[in-house]
């Protein structure tokens, strides 16, 4: 009776552990990981970090990093390493905030998925800067068209205003430098020339 409970005892250990490890995916540690950052509950997001990058969870709770919300999408599975499209929202449901796409990376270790919290920051960091640039590039576009338009009237404006200038400066280039004063003697150089 005592080996019965004993082995009975084994095999419902045996299937729990077993049971929890085939249902941990990349996409289940992720959204544990994200939840956990929402909720501001860092040690169950470090359970489920690396160990080597649990110090980079700092970064997400600062105000101006943390997430109001999040959304998984697409997922690249591979032996070690899988990465899942991420969107991190600034704000709740409903409410305008900034959209901060990025990718979540995960590593396959003895105890399981993790997420690689520096690998993850990373891409967002990297996705928000392209994305930056890219809004950036197009109003310049914008303003770069613009600033054409009123610099291509700028200029015909100060083409006109130099050609005018150069004609007022002619007229007055062609004016004797003094007007000729009969009373004053004329000056003779030795050869009989005037000055």
């Amino acid at each position: 009776m005592k080996q019965s409970i004993l082995s009975l005892l084994f095999i419902s250990l045996f299937l729990s552990l077993l049971g929890c490890s085939g249902q941990e995916t990349p996409k289940s540690v992720s959204t544990q990981f994200w939840q956990a950052v929402q909720n501001r509950d860092m040690e169950t997001a470090k359970q489920v970090a690396t160990w080597d990058t649990v110090d980079y969870l700092k970064y997400l709770k600062s105000e101006k990093v943390h997430p109001e919300r999040f959304e998984l999408g697409d997922e690249m599975l591979g032996k070690d390493r899988a990465e899942i499209a991420t969107i991190l929202y600034t704000k709740k449901m409903g409410k305008t905030g900034v959209k901060v796409p990025g990718v979540t990376v995960l590593v396959r270790t003895e105890k399981g998925w993790r997420v690689d919290v520096k690998k993850t920051l990373g891409s967002v960091v990297r996705k928000t800067v392209n994305n930056v640039f890219d809004q950036l590039n197009s109003l310049m576009q914008e303003g770069i068209n613009e600033l054409d338009k009123s610099l291509s009237e700028s200029m015909n404006e100060l083409g006109k205003a130099i050609d005018e200038g150069a004609k007022e400066l002619q007229k007055e280039l062609s004016k004797p430098l003094m007007p000729r004063n009969n009373n004053i003697p004329e000056i003779k150089t030795p050869k009989g020339q005037q000055i």
